[in-house]
């Protein structure tokens, strides 16, 4: 039986592989600079919440952020989550908008108790994301010749994590975890200059594409009490619980090839310039930390609020146009979950209600600008026997159109399916 378990962790993995290294995660110009838009890691539920979720442990929810989180999850039962993103963008400048839209698939995780202070997840999802494309057209009259001129930039790709934890419950009240994760990606990024006179026009493309490739890990810790009923033992009236967690220095392998190519409509040939390797070293991913509390009253309402920091202020992506300072990012989200009653027989009274607001100051300055992104967000949760069918909405901003700069408005929805199945039980027939 454990063999077939087995098998099945690795074919999902495998699958979830195939799928991220397909997908496009942004549209977002901001994307250009680093390694791409960092991804938080929250799960679907956590979303809803404005992302926050750092001390959350309970039976029925992964927790992807926090590694010692995870201690509450109930023997014999195995839990499922993956999601799927839907967005929505409007990009505007001080002259122009533009708007794009991307539907991929997110996050798979899966984890399980060994023992009831003992268990495992792993997870397969995104860790940075590259996509962009603006272009420059200018037009220049000379000799009764009309020279046109298009400079494109554009880029794509990004970063994935594969990742494996274990947590432990000790004292009954505190948790430890700790999580290793390989992350690995390519991202391309291309500048095009293209000349267009009468029946002639030419080209020059200049790609250059960074292979990256490491490990890095997250140590976690976790403090937890509950205060039952004096009328009733059985029924927490208060759980309080408190999180944090460290991320340590990423140093990940780099190799940064460039590829120059020349094409030429007269004579319709294609030219290769430059075909080299310009860089093969590391790049370190700053370490990293969040802190988080969350307090849930009478089994119904839960409130959690994180805060995340990152000092990217250090960080140097070779090759790249120091054109932006980086700095440190710092996240801050608070969020709320209400269920009237999870075992109730009317369907109404076990549907999770979820709001969230968040805010982060990113770790991009852009011409003397702090680039800040900011929203609300909401969801439901449907259980539908040993699933719960979550949607969760956020609504946000980031950017702004001073000194030419950019500010983006998106609407993201998103879907995940949490499951809780029977595994490791031998069953019998009579």
């Amino acid at each position: 039986m454990y063999l077939r378990v087995f098998k099945f962790l690795i074919l999902i993995i495998l699958l979830s592989f195939s799928e991220l290294k397909a997908q496009r995660f942004t549209t977002s110009p901001y994307s250009r600079y680093g390694i791409g838009d960092i991804f938080s890691g929250a799960t679907g539920h956590n979303i809803a919440m404005g992302g926050a979720g750092i001390a959350e442990s309970t039976p029925y929810f992964l927790n992807t952020v926090n590694p010692a989180a995870n201690t509450d999850l109930l023997l014999q039962r195995f839990v499922f989550d993956v999601g799927f993103d839907v967005k929505y963008a409007k990009t505007e400048s001080a002259v122009q908008n533009q708007k794009n839209s991307t539907a991929t698939f997110r996050y798979f995780a899966g984890g399980f108790a060994v023992k009831p202070w003992w268990s495992f997840t792993f997870g397969v999802s995104p860790y940075s994301a590259v996509g962009y494309y603006c272009k420059d057209t200018m037009t220049v009259s000379a000799g009764g010749y009309e020279r046109k001129y298009v400079e494109a930039f554009q880029g794509k790709g990004g970063l994935s994590e594969v990742s494996l934890g274990t947590a432990f419950k000790f004292l009954k009240m505190f948790s430890v975890g700790i999580k290793g994760k390989y992350v690995f990606g390519d991202i391309v990024r291309e500048d095009s200059l293209s000349t267009f006179v009468s029946d002639y026009s030419s080209k020059s493309v200049f790609k250059n594409e960074e292979i990256i490739r490491g490990f890095t890990s997250d140590l976690g810790f976790l403090a937890q009490k509950s205060f039952t009923s004096k009328k009733d033992s059985s029924k927490k009236f208060l759980k309080l619980a408190a999180g944090i967690y460290f991320s340590g220095d990423a140093k990940l392998n780099t190799r940064s090839q460039l590829l120059m190519v020349s094409r030429n409509s007269l004579v319709g040939s294609t030219d290769t310039i430059a075909n080299d390797t310009l860089y093969d070293g590391k790049i370190t991913v700053p370490k990293s930390f969040g802190v988080g509390f969350s307090a849930e009253f009478f089994e119904q309402l839960r409130v959690n609020f994180d805060y995340r920091s990152q000092d990217w202020s250090n960080f140097v992506m070779p090759r790249q146009e120091n054109v932006s300072n980086f700095k440190e990012n710092k996240y801050y989200g608070l969020g709320i979950q209400y269920v009237n009653s999870k075992y109730s027989s009317r369907y109404y009274k076990t549907i999770n209600y979820r709001f969230g607001i968040h805010k982060t100051e990113t770790y991009l300055k852009l011409n003397g600008c702090d680039i800040q992104e900011k929203g609300i967000s909401f969801g439901l949760g449907f259980p539908v026997r040993t699933l719960l069918l979550n949607v969760s909405c956020d609504l946000g901003t980031r950017g702004t159109t001073d000194k030419g700069l950019y500010k983006e408005k998106y609407f993201l929805m998103h879907f995940n399916v949490t499951a809780h199945d029977i595994w490791f039980v031998k069953r019998k027939f009579q």
